[in-house]
């Protein structure tokens, strides 16, 4: 069955315009035919049709269940990338794999400045309809490098994917699973020795990604991977 969103259904069981039409004019919905909806909350919901407007589709809700979060989250921080199809590309691909969070950084050496938060909003719930993940991603709005650094500061278990020394540890040896991990990925051109310098000192571990040099929207969906990969298999020669 197709899921459908809704941010606040108990409190208002009717669904947005955009999917209304899809439930009655593609799908053909009727009075009384069941529906799934899910809150990004972790929360899903069995529903009836009772109203098949296609503009704003009224349901009545019949059972709900609730899923806890996964003991661990990826938070990607990410450089916005020259395309813009790119970052969306990366941000339905990230979600579809389970990332809590990103975070759309401002580096010395990024060409785009502004993103269409909406369009990369669609895309997370797009993503989090396909994969059936009941908790969507967060996106934040665009924030300055620095601003960033300086708000996780604090926070453990973060990591820079950077490979300019060669002597960088790989990311699957530095993870440790059911842990909150934080992840930054610079831009085409990577970060700026003055970047580097600041993550450093603001305790950002250096890692690598491989030996490959990748793309900007590569390196964030192989980092999300790895992530969950480590936490699946739960190896601890992976841990060295």
């Amino acid at each position: 069955m197709n899921f459908y969103f809704h941010p606040n259904p108990e409190e208002n069981p009717v669904l947005s315009a955009e999917e209304s039409s899809h439930v009655v004019k593609v799908l053909r919905g009727k009075v009384g035919d069941n529906i799934a909806i899910m809150d990004g909350l972790g929360n899903s919901y069995q529903a009836k049709i009772t109203d098949p407007n296609s503009r704003k589709c009224g349901f009545e809700i019949i059972s709900k269940s609730t899923l806890s979060r996964k003991s661990f989250g990826v938070h990607i921080a990410i450089a916005p990338t020259k395309s813009t199809d790119r970052l969306e590309w990366f941000v339905e691909k990230a979600c579809e794999l389970g990332v809590s969070e990103i975070s759309i950084i401002l580096t010395q050496r990024t060409e785009r400045k502004k993103v269409n938060l909406d369009r990369l909003e669609k895309k997370a719930i797009s993503a989090m309809k396909q994969s059936k993940n009941l908790w969507k991603c967060q996106i934040h709005d665009i924030c300055r490098f620095k601003d960033f650094v300086v708000k996780y500061e604090h926070a453990d278990h973060k990591f820079a994917a950077y490979v300019e020394t060669g002597e960088e540890s790989l990311l699957q040896r530095k993870i440790i699973p059911n842990e909150q991990i934080l992840i930054l990925i610079g831009p085409e051109g990577d970060f700026s020795p003055e970047e580097i310098d600041i993550l450093k000192s603001s305790n950002f571990e250096l890692v690598s990604l491989g030996s490959n040099v990748l793309r900007t929207e590569t390196a964030g969906i192989t980092a999300v991977h790895t992530v969950n990969l480590i936490n699946q298999i739960g190896n601890s020669s992976y841990q060295s």
